[in-house]
C-alpha cells in the first residue's frame, strides 16, 4: 500500500511544478485582472496591507497568492455548490475554496439575447466584484505618437495614432432629409481639428440658433474626419456634448436605432448617463460590460463610474449584499465620492451616514436618491444637470411646483417643447374661481404657481380681446426673466389664436416680438403691418422691422435684395443708399443705443451678402465705429474664413459654435458676428445665418419704454 501511494505523490508533485509555469505564461483571457502584478501596483484583493511585514506564504513563480482562512472577500458562499474536478482522494485534506465569478447582476441584465453570458467563465476565473469590461490597461485611446525624420531625408517622418472606429464614429440620427449637414461634411477636415474643437461645442446654452447648430452638428451621421487622432473616441465626444446639453433622448433614439454593438468604454459611459437620465436602468446596467475594470477609480472617471454604476445596479436587482461589497472595495480602492456611498449604504442598511451634497446632482447620484427614498432639497432644481430637467419635468409623482422648475429651466435651455411646457403648468390643479381671480389681481405668492395659473387662465379665455389682455399682462411681467422663453413656449398656440386686427395696436409690439423669437416670420410679419397700418413709427416698431428684414430672405422693405445664389456672386453692388437704411443712417447721427443698433444691423447687412456704398461705411466711421462685446480668437476667425472658402460645412459649424460658444450671441462683438454670418451663408447655410443675424440685433431691440 505503501509502495503505490508514493508513486502517485511524487507524479502529482511533478505535475504540478510543470504546470506553475505554464499556468503564469498564459493566462486566461477571461481574467480582468493581471494574474501576477508587480508588488508596487494596485492589486484589488491585495493582502499586503493587512499582514504587514508578515511573511507572505507563496507558491511556484506565477502562481496566485494564497488565500488565508476566512477572508471576507474570496471566502466561500454557503449555497455555492463546489467542484473539484481531481479525484478527492487525491487531496484528502483540502478545502474546497471557491475561485469561480460571483454573478452581481440581476438574471438577464447584461446579457445579449442568444449570447453566452459573460459571467459563465471557466471555474478557476477569480472573484468578479463588478462587471467584466475590458482592462483599463487597454483602451485603446493612446494619443498620437511622432515618428521622426531619417537623418538627411527631409519629409519622411509619419505620426502615428489610433483611428477611431468607422462604425461608430459615423453614426448619427439625421442626414440631409431631416437637418443633417450631410454625409461629407468632414470632407477636407483633419480629425484632430475637430477633437479638438468639439469641445468648443456649447453645452447648456440660452441661444436657439446656437443649440440648434449644436444639436444637428453632433447628430449628423456623417464619414469620419480623417488623419491621425489624439485618442478620445469621437463618439464619446459627441454625445459628452449631447448630455452636457440636455439632448439625453436624443442619445437614448441613437442608442436603439444605431445599433451601436461594441462602444468605447468613454462612450459607453455617456450612453449609460443618458440611459439613466431617461429613467431606462436596465439598458444603462446593460451598459456594464463596455466599461473597464481594474482602473484607478481615483484619477480615471470611467474607472470610478464603472464602479458607481454596478453599485446602482446591484442595489436595484435586489442584490444588497454585493452592494455592500462592492461598496467597501471601492472604499478601498480610493473611490472618491462620499456622498454617493453614503446614498448606497441608505438604500441597502437603511443606514444615514454624514455627507456633504455634491454641487450638482447628475443621472447616477439622482437615480441613487431614488433608491434611498431621498428627495431633493429645497434648491435641488438648480443644482440638476441639464439631462435631468426633461424627466423631473414630466414625472407625475413629483410636487407640481419642482416639476414646473425644471420645465422651465429645461424650456431657458431650449430642450422642451411648448406642450411639455403646458404640462407641467396644467399639473397644479386650479378650482375655476380661482382662474377667475387672475383678472382682479387675485395670485398665488409662488411665482411658479402664478404662471400656472396665468396659463390656465389663458386657456380658458374664449373672447380673443380678452386672451390678448391676459397674454400682455404674463409677457410684460415676464420679459427679460428667467421665465419668459417658458412663457413663449407654452403659449404659443394661444398666440396664435389671437387674429391680427388694427383693434389689437398695443398688443402687436409684443406679439411681433414674441413671433420673430419663435421663429414665426408669417405671423410676426402679418402683425407687424398691423403697426405699419395705424401708422406706428416708434423706434421699437422701427427695430423690430429691420429684425424680420434680416429674417425675410425674398424682400427688404418691399424691394428685392439681391439674391447672391441666382447672381452667383459674392456681392451685388448697388449704385445708391437703398431706402430701407435710411432711418439706420438717422440713428447713427442721433448716437446712443439706437446708434448701437443702427451699426449692427449695417454689419449684419454686409454680411448677409448686401454691398452697400461707400457713403454708409463713412457714416458708420464718423459716428464713432462698432459698439463693442466679446470678440472671439484671431486662429478661430482666420480658419473660420479657410474653411468657409474651401466649403467645409462641418468645420464651418464647428468653427461658428467655437467662435460664439463664450460670448453667446448676445454679447458677441460685431465683427465677430459678422464672420460667423458670412461663414454659414457662403457654405450654403443662409437660412442659419439669417437666424443667427437676427437673434443677435434682436437681442439689442430696444423694450418700447
Amino acid at each position: 500500500m505503501k509502495q503505490t501511494w508514493q508513486p502517485l505523490a511524487s507524479g502529482l508533485l511533478f505535475f504540478v511544478s510543470c504546470m506553475g509555469p505554464v499556468l503564469a505564461e498564459e493566462p486566461s483571457n477571461d481574467w480582468p485582472f493581471d494574474r501576477n502584478p508587480p508588488r508596487e501596483q494596485s492589486w484589488p484583493f491585495n493582502r499586503d496591507q493587512e499582514v504587514g511585514d508578515r511573511e507572505q506564504v507563496t507558491g511556484s513563480e506565477g502562481m496566485r497568492p494564497v488565500i488565508e482562512p476566512g477572508d471576507p472577500i474570496l471566502e466561500v458562499p454557503a449555497d455555492w455548490d463546489a467542484t473539484v474536478e481531481a479525484p478527492l482522494e487525491v487531496f484528502p485534506s483540502a478545502p474546497q475554496v471557491q475561485t469561480g465569478p460571483i454573478r452581481i447582476l440581476p438574471p438577464g441584465v447584461g446579457d445579449a439575447p442568444g449570447a453566452p453570458s459573460e459571467f459563465e467563465a471557466p471555474a478557476n476565473d477569480p472573484v468578479t466584484l463588478f462587471p467584466a469590461g475590458p482592462n483599463a490597461g487597454g483602451r485603446g485611446d493612446l494619443p498620437t505618437r511622432a515618428v521622426g525624420a531619417r537623418p538627411g531625408e527631409a519629409g519622411t517622418g509619419i505620426e502615428v495614432g489610433a483611428l477611431g472606429k468607422v462604425d461608430e464614429a459615423s453614426v448619427g440620427l439625421l442626414d440631409e432629409n431631416n437637418g443633417g449637414f450631410g454625409t461629407a461634411m468632414w470632407s477636407g477636415t483633419d480629425r484632430r481639428v475637430v477633437e479638438q474643437l468639439i469641445v468648443q461645442v456649447p453645452g447648456p446654452t440660452d441661444s436657439p440658433i446656437l443649440g440648434t447648430l449644436a444639436r444637428r452638428l453632433l447628430l449628423t451621421s456623417a464619414r469620419p474626419p480623417q488623419g491621425a487622432s489624439s485618442g478620445p473616441s469621437l463618439l464619446a465626444l459627441r454625445l459628452q456634448r449631447l448630455n452636457e446639453a440636455g439632448r439625453s433622448d436624443d442619445i437614448a433614439r441613437l442608442y436603439a436605432r444605431a445599433g451601436v454593438s461594441q462602444p468605447t468604454p468613454a462612450a459607453a459611459m455617456e450612453f449609460a448617463l443618458a440611459m439613466l437620465a431617461t429613467g431606462d436602468g436596465d439598458a444603462a446596467c446593460n451598459l456594464l460590460g463596455g466599461l473597464p475594470v481594474g482602473g484607478d477609480p481615483g484619477t480615471d472617471p470611467v474607472a470610478a463610474f464603472a464602479i458607481k454604476l454596478s453599485i446602482f445596479c446591484q442595489i436595484s436587482g435586489g442584490m444588497t449584499a454585493a452592494a455592500n461589497l462592492t461598496v467597501d472595495l471601492a472604499r478601498e480602492q480610493g473611490l472618491d465620492a462620499p456622498y454617493f456611498l453614503a446614498l448606497a449604504v441608505a438604500a441597502t442598511d437603511g443606514l444615514s451616514l454624514d455627507a456633504s451634497e455634491p454641487r450638482l446632482f447628475d443621472p447616477l447620484i439622482y437615480r441613487m436618491m431614488v433608491l434611498a427614498e431621498r428627495s431633493l432639497p429645497g434648491d435641488g432644481v438648480g443644482r440638476l444637470v441639464p439631462a435631468l430637467l426633461v424627466p423631473v419635468a414630466e414625472d407625475g409623482a413629483l410636487d407640481p411646483e419642482v416639476r414646473i422648475a425644471a420645465a422651465e429651466r429645461a424650456a431657458a435651455l431650449g430642450v422642451i417643447d411648448g406642450d411639455q411646457m403646458a404640462a407641467a403648468y396644467l399639473a397644479v390643479r386650479y378650482a375655476r374661481e380661482d382662474v377667475a381671480g387672475v383678472r382682479v389681481g387675485v395670485e398665488p405668492a409662488s411665482p411658479y404657481r402664478r404662471r400656472a395659473l396665468f396659463h390656465q387662465a389663458v386657456l380658458d379665455e374664449r373672447v380673443p380681446a380678452g386672451r390678448a389682455d391676459l397674454l400682455a399682462m404674463l409677457f410684460f411681467r415676464e420679459k427679460g426673466g428667467d421665465a419668459y422663453a417658458a412663457t413663449l413656449a407654452a403659449h404659443r398656440g394661444s398666440l396664435a389664436s389671437v387674429p391680427p386686427s388694427n383693434v389689437l395696436t398695443s398688443f402687436a409690439p409684443l406679439a411681433v416680438r414674441a413671433f420673430i423669437e419663435l421663429g414665426d416670420r408669417v405671423r410676426a410679419g402679418m402683425w407687424l403691418s398691423v403697426l405699419e397700418g395705424a401708422a406706428a413709427d416708434t423706434q421699437q416698431v422701427r427695430e423690430l422691422r429691420a429684425v424680420l428684414r434680416l429674417i425675410d430672405p425674398n424682400t427688404v422693405a418691399g424691394s428685392a435684395l439681391p439674391s447672391l445664389l441666382e447672381a452667383g456672386a459674392e456681392s451685388v453692388p448697388l449704385a445708391s443708399i437703398p431706402p430701407f437704411l435710411q432711418p439706420a443712417l438717422n440713428d447713427l447721427a442721433a448716437g446712443g443705443a439706437a446708434r448701437e443698433f443702427a451699426a449692427l444691423e449695417i454689419v449684419l447687412l454686409d454680411a448677409l451678402g448686401l454691398a452697400l456704398p461707400a457713403s454708409v461705411w463713412d457714416a458708420l466711421l464718423v459716428s464713432g465705429g462698432l459698439p463693442g462685446g466679446e470678440i472671439a480668437p484671431v486662429a478661430v476667425t482666420q480658419r473660420l474664413k479657410l474653411a468657409s472658402s474651401q466649403n467645409r460645412v462641418g468645420e464651418t459649424v464647428l468653427l461658428t459654435l467655437a467662435a460664439l460658444s463664450e460670448s453667446g450671441v448676445g454679447q458677441a462683438h460685431p465683427q465677430t458676428l459678422s464672420e460667423t454670418v458670412k461663414a454659414l451663408r457662403i457654405v450654403g447655410l443662409e437660412r442659419e445665418a439669417r437666424r443667427l443675424a437676427a437673434e443677435a440685433l434682436m437681442a439689442r431691440v430696444s423694450d418700447g419704454t
